[in-house]
């Protein structure tokens, strides 16, 4: 069997794309303040604009800690003067309803959960209060594909974790007030920095509600009901790594000279083709999440044989250990073992920056793994 030329097919960081060369690093030992610093990340920020559709009077700055910094940075400066509802059905989802109710300790906080790998029910959302979600799960793989539930004539705020939804899929800004996401996902960033994305309600929120929490001050994006404005001019809030911010500039130019989000989702849908293909054309795995509801840039895969079915779950990661260790053995892919915190399942990224052709030449080598784990396991 033929190899894939490209074997990286981790979820985070996500693999480099095809002709991906290390940055120059000229602006190594360099303050991030320098003239050339700032205006580097100035056209980091209006390149993101500019790629992902976001409109013209909307926000957008770079934070640290990737999508999980971007995130708490948002919960912590504009949750608490109204009630919360947060839809739980991922692992992220639980980690921000942890914070809101644990940390944050909001009181007026509302859970709308359901069970991996299912997605909560929109329905039971009240947008007189603030509403957190993930667009899409990571984790599970599924995501909201459209955002027509959510109403233009909102009172709360909407906050979103799009980590893995960026540079992936194509939605509506103006349904989402406060926006989350990283640099290590859609176009195969360097960890470390994220980017949030804020409407005119949110800074209007930031404007006019002071949190009776102290926030620290990574997470500081308006002091005394002041927004500070230079963070969306380039002024980070800390030093961040220029290496980083070369490479992912790099990655940018990459996303735009390939057609922008619309070069970039067409690839994603050349992926997800290839993996309904295979997964019709056999019959020992299925996608864990059904179709309505399910990512096209993440596989989450299940195994369906009776003989895996009736395994303990301890049982079943062992065996799913067993495939992925054969394959990076055989050197045919990396990293795509399901989330350890999730239930047992298998996760293969397909974004933008993996091949097709790698997909195609993956599989018959996903199934010889599975195979020769049968007959090891038996």
């Amino acid at each position: 069997m033929e190899k894939p030329l490209r074997v990286n097919f981790s979820s985070g960081p996500c693999a480099k794309h095809t002709g991906w060369t290390p940055p120059s690093c000229k602006l190594v030992g360099r303050s991030h303040r320098s003239a050339e610093s700032l205006g580097l990340i100035q056209k980091i920020i209006d390149l993101q604009r500019a790629i992902l559709k976001i409109p013209e009077d909307h926000f957008v700055g770079i934070v640290s800690a990737s999508s999980t910094g971007a995130m708490e940075t948002l919960m912590w400066s504009l949750l608490g003067i109204r009630g919360v509802d947060v839809l739980v059905h991922c692992i992220f989802s639980n980690h921000w309803a942890n914070d809101i109710s644990n940390e944050l300790r909001i009181d007026d906080f509302r859970a709308i959960q359901a069970k991996f790998p299912k997605i909560s029910d929109v329905s039971q959302v009240n947008f007189d209060r603030d509403l957190v979600f993930c667009l899409s799960s990571t984790t599970s793989g599924v995501a909201f594909n459209d955002l027509n539930w959510i109403p233009n004539d909102r009172r709360g705020l909407v906050i979103c974790d799009a980590a893995s939804a960026v540079f992936n899929m194509d939605f509506d800004w103006n349904k989402l007030d406060a926006v989350s996401f990283s640099w290590q996902k859609g176009i195969g960033g360097e960890a470390g920095l994220g980017s949030i994305v804020l409407s005119p309600r949110a800074i209007s929120r930031l404007e006019s509600y002071k949190p009776n929490r102290p926030i620290p001050r990574i997470f500081r994006i308006a002091n005394d009901r002041k927004v500070n404005f230079d963070l969306f001019k380039g002024c980070t809030i800390n030093t961040p790594s220029m290496i980083c911010i070369e490479d992912f500039y790099n990655n940018l130019l990459w996303a735009n000279e390939l057609g922008g989000l619309d070069g970039l989702t067409s690839k994603v849908e050349q992926n997800y083709a290839v993996v309904k293909k295979w997964i019709n054309e056999q019959s020992d795995f299925a996608f864990l999440v059904d179709e309505k509801y399910r990512t096209h840039h993440i596989a989450c895969l299940d195994i369906i044989s009776s003989s895996y079915q009736t395994m303990s779950e301890e049982q079943r990661w062992l065996f799913l250990k067993k495939i992925v260790s054969i394959c990076e053995k055989e050197e045919v892919g990396f990293d795509f073992l399901g989330h350890i915190l999730a239930k047992p399942h298998l996760r293969i990224w397909a974004g933008p920056t993996i091949d097709a052709s790698d997909l195609e030449k993956f599989f018959p080598w996903l199934e010889f793994a599975y195979k020769k784990s049968k007959l090891s396991d038996s």
